[in-house]
């Protein structure tokens, strides 16, 4: 049978973490030792109450020190879920739901069809029933700027087989990761504090000729980035987003200087859009 550890990741919102908790705990039957909770140095009384139930409930608690970012903090999780022998891990934020009782044997079952799978996700919707975008295909210059439009279509569609698809990244929010592939990856990149930590993954995992995939058959809905949004303002968001692209684009792509600052303008107007 294999071994799987659910790794939440929670910052100032513990209520919505203890309720991931519960849903993961009664849909997946889960036992709570398999779940593991880090706490990335919230500034609130987050630690505090997570220990508290942790000791209730018998979920496993660690603390992070510092905010390092969403990367980071996972790693934490990550390398935990290695130290304990475990095969597999299931990243989940916390504003993640669904109802599937057979959720994680359906991504699991994915890793079976194909041994060079590192990452299984489901599809993810928003609560107002949009599919959030699957990243088929690997974006090009074109898709970064005149293209986006056109990426955005494209990038939803995938060559569908025995219920599932290779895709260019992994969502997140809410992905099963083959822990060994993860290590000889080294995990997640920590240079980016927040966002593209799924591109830069899928790029890390590329140099292995490891691949990413997504299961159709099991869905789930996202709260997008509803922690995030209760931290930052718009402005701030939309530097840390831009940064970590540059950051992506420089070290991952081998776009120089020119050509990264087109893609972060473009990017920028799309974010101007996207959030009013």
């Amino acid at each position: 049978m294999y071994r799987v550890a659910v790794i939440i990741l929670n910052y100032n919102t513990w209520e919505d973490t203890l309720n991931e908790i519960e849903l993961v705990y009664n849909i997946c039957n889960i036992p709570m030792s398999d779940i593991v909770v880090i706490d990335n140095a919230s500034p609130n009384e987050s630690g505090i109450q997570l220990k508290k139930k942790s000791k209730e409930k018998g979920f496993i608690f660690i603390q992070a020190t510092q905010n390092k970012g969403y990367a980071a903090g996972n790693n934490i999780g990550l390398g935990f879920a290695i130290s304990r022998k475990y095969q597999y891990a299931w990243i989940l934020n916390n504003d993640i739901y669904f109802d599937d009782t057979e959720i994680i044997n359906k991504l699991y079952s994915v890793f079976e069809k194909d041994n060079m799978i590192a990452t299984v996700n489901p599809d993810i919707f928003a609560p107002s029933g949009h599919m959030f975008n699957r990243d088929a295909k690997r974006p090009s210059f074109f898709d970064f700027t005149l293209g986006m439009n056109r990426y955005r279509k494209i990038g939803r569609q995938i060559n569908v087989k025995d219920e599932f698809g290779y895709v260019y990244r992994p969502q997140g929010c809410c992905m099963m990761v083959d822990l060994q592939k993860m290590k000889a990856v080294h995990l997640l990149d920590e240079h980016t504090f927040l966002y593209f930590e799924e591109p830069i993954l899928a790029e890390r995992l590329l140099q292995k000729g490891f691949r990413c995939a997504c299961c159709v058959s099991a869905s789930v809905i996202h709260n997008h980035s509803k922690s995030v949004k209760t931290v930052f303002q718009k402005q701030s968001l939309r530097k840390i987003q831009n940064k970590s692209f540059e950051y992506y684009l420089n070290q991952y792509r081998g776009y120089g200087k020119f050509k990264s600052a087109v893609c972060v303008f473009f990017n920028t107007l799309k974010l101007q859009l996207l959030q009013g």
